[in-house]
C-alpha cells in the first residue's frame, strides 16, 4: 500500500530502514512539530548548545505507573549502541531500536489550541487521521 498526502510539503518523513517495512510504516512529522522541536531546542538548550554539546531529539517509549506505554519526546546528548540516528533539516532525531517499532506508522504533530498545547501522536491507519491529514492509499 502506498500513501499519498494532500500537502506533501507539510510533512517530513523518517524512513526506518527496517527490513520488510512498507512506506505506510514511515514515521511522519508535520512541519508544525518540526518547527516546535527546533524552537524548543534553540530556546531551552541555547547555553548548552553554545558549548558545542551535540544535543538531539530522542523519540522513545516510556512506561507509566500502570505499565502502559506512552510516546515521549526528549532532548538528549548520549547515544547508545542500539540507537538509530536520522537527520531532518539538520535536526538529529534518535530512536532506540525497541521504540522504533512503536513509532513506525505514526504521525507526530504539534497542536496549539488556546491554553492546551503539545505534541500528539496518531496512528496513520486511524480513519480520523486519514481524513484530517488528507492521506489516501493506492
Amino acid at each position: 500500500m502506498e500513501l499519498f498526502l494532500k500537502n506533501i510539503d507539510a510533512f517530513e518523513f523518517i524512513f526506518p530502514n527496517v527490513i520488510g517495512a512498507e512506506i505506510s510504516e514511515d514515521i511522519i512529522i508535520t512541519n508544525r512539530a518540526m518547527g516546535m522541536l527546533i524552537t524548543l531546542l534553540n530556546e531551552n538548550l541555547k547555553d548548552i548548545v553554545l558549548h558545542n554539546s551535540d544535543f538531539f531529539v530522542r523519540l522513545c517509549m516510556i512506561s507509566n505507573d500502570n505499565k502502559a506505554k506512552q510516546y515521549s519526546i526528549k532532548f538528549d546528548n548520549i547515544l547508545d549502541r542500539f540507537d538509530r540516528v536520522f537527520e531532518l533539516r539538520k535536526l538529529k532525531i534518535v530512536v532506540d531500536m525497541k521504540s522504533l517499532f512503536y513509532f513506525m506508522g505514526i504521525v507526530i504533530d504539534y497542536i496549539s489550541d488556546g491554553d492546551k498545547c503539545g505534541f500528539v501522536f496518531f496512528d496513520i491507519s486511524d480513519p480520523k487521521v486519514i481524513n484530517y491529514y488528507g492521506i489516501t492509499s493506492e
